[in-house]
């Protein structure tokens, strides 16, 4: 995998535009903004390597001048930049209405940023250090699907898109293009049908499009097929069989269009129809979902432990605590801390406190049942919310397994240490201690400083 660390390239960037000459083909005009030169120095001769013309700009002011001043088929930008930042820039374009698609590459993985990103209108989110090929796919699948929607609005699919120029063009985009006929059987693949799905476009050529979906997603092709009119394009997410080896699955965007009329340059599989029912692009997003659902989950989850954190605890509870007033149930909250936690710490070092919490919060979990929730509060402390519950007896006999659990010393993984670990819980009912989560888990927390007070290795209700 080549990524941008390996481009050696000079700390002075070349600003000046690269303007492709009339008789070269230029694949589309770029713009990166990013506020360090080794980057985006690498970035402008990649891309321009590839065809590409490129335009540099060191900072958001400069970017927004640019744009300011010329068009461009793409903008990739930096979350952090001098001058305006990149959620700026793109807050900014949108009240400006330029119009350019942006790219976001960085290093900022926060959930949260990346979500107003393409709120604001982000196309595709690349995180540093980016994969070259990675690169490539997203810039040239969005150049060319920009183009293709300017020259739908103006003269037709056909037409800028003619001969030579269109068969290099979808030959070297990593997306796959596939044209089907009035059957929706395959008459045309460009040349990315093995790389992605494990078969030549020769064992595809007749095949119906449906033999490609996975079988949970075959009622998904009637809104893909069934309402296009002509010139529109319809989207569908879509799982599509590989053969790497055996069967597999990727997670796919999958857009159709019913073109205006047949493209002569493309190589069918027979002579084309006046108008071929219908042309389309399948863009393998499955890295990209695994990476948005990888920032969701740790957005809302303990790194070290996996548990989830106190954010989603408290929307759970939150949850629950309507769902118990609708039903007239009850509910408790636990708040669980780990008794000379502190001193493991000390003694043995943090790496073993850490193997230390893991292994409590596996124990807590196995006593839990199914629709419960155990939450990292925080440092040794955890929260339980046990809903739907007949009695305050049932949550006193969760508290009695909890503490059971830590009863036995725990072995290390790589060590020879034993190390035992008592816990104070305290409790919290609803309704009966608090209508609100966060007054209920305020008055597990009292609780639980009760026990302390009193007799380590116990549990008390609130009182």
């Amino acid at each position: 995998m080549q990524n941008y660390s390996e481009n050696p390239v000079s700390d002075d960037v070349d600003m000046t535009p690269h303007v492709t000459g009339e008789t070269s083909e230029c694949l589309g005009r770029l713009l990166i903004g990013d506020d360090e030169p080794r980057l985006l120095n690498s970035l402008c001769s990649i891309l321009r390597d590839k065809g590409f013309e490129v335009d540099g700009a060191k900072d958001g002011d400069a970017v927004c001048q640019q744009l300011r001043e010329n068009a461009y088929d793409l903008v990739l930008l930096d979350i952090r930049m001098p001058g305006k930042s990149g959620l700026e820039i793109m807050a900014w374009l949108k009240e400006a209405g330029v119009d350019a698609q942006v790219i976001i590459i960085s290093g900022h993985s926060d959930y949260r940023i990346v979500r107003q990103a393409f709120k604001l209108g982000a196309c595709d989110y690349l995180r540093k250090p980016y994969d070259v090929d990675e690169l490539i796919r997203a810039v040239g699948g969005t150049v060319l699907e920009r183009r293709q929607a300017r020259s739908k609005a103006t003269t037709g699919w056909s037409n800028p898109l003619t001969g030579e120029f269109c068969k290099h063009t979808l030959d070297h985009l990593p997306d796959l293009v596939f044209s089907l006929d009035e059957r929706k059987c395959i008459n045309y693949l460009n040349h990315h049908s093995e790389s992605l799905l494990g078969l030549s476009a020769e064992e595809l050529i007749g095949q119906p499009f449906s033999q490609l979906v996975h079988e949970g997603d075959i009622a998904k092709l009637p809104l893909l097929f069934g309402k296009n009119e002509v010139g529109e394009s319809v989207t569908q997410e879509i799982k599509l069989k590989t053969y790497h080896g055996g069967i597999g699955y990727l997670d796919c965007d999958v857009t159709v269009v019913t073109p205006l009329k047949a493209n002569t340059a493309l190589t069918y599989a027979k002579p084309p129809p006046a108008r071929p029912p219908f042309l389309g692009i399948v863009r393998d997003i499955t890295e990209h979902k695994r990476t948005l659902a990888l920032m969701e989950f740790r957005a809302s989850h303990d790194t070290l432990t996996g548990l989830p954190n106190r954010s989603l605890f408290m929307d759970r509870l939150t949850l629950a605590v309507s769902q118990a007033s609708r039903n007239a149930q009850k509910l408790a909250v636990l708040f669980i801390d780990l008794n000379d936690f502190k001193a493991v710490n000390d003694t043995y070092g943090h790496g073993v406190g850490d193997q230390l919490l893991q292994k409590v919060a596996a124990g807590l979990t196995h006593c839990l049942r199914e629709g419960d929730t155990l939450a990292r509060h925080g440092g040794d402390e955890f929260t339980v919310l046990l809903p739907s519950l007949n009695e305050k007896k049932d949550a006193a006999t969760v508290a009695r397994k909890l503490l059971n659990s830590l009863e036995t010393p725990f072995q290390l993984e790589g060590t020879d240490l034993r190390v035992s670990i008592g816990t104070s819980i305290g409790i919290a009912m609803y309704p009966e201690d608090g209508a609100g989560a966060e007054t209920l888990v305020e008055r597990a927390d009292m609780a639980m400083y009760a026990v302390k007070q009193r007799k380590k290795n116990d549990f008390y209700f609130y009182s």
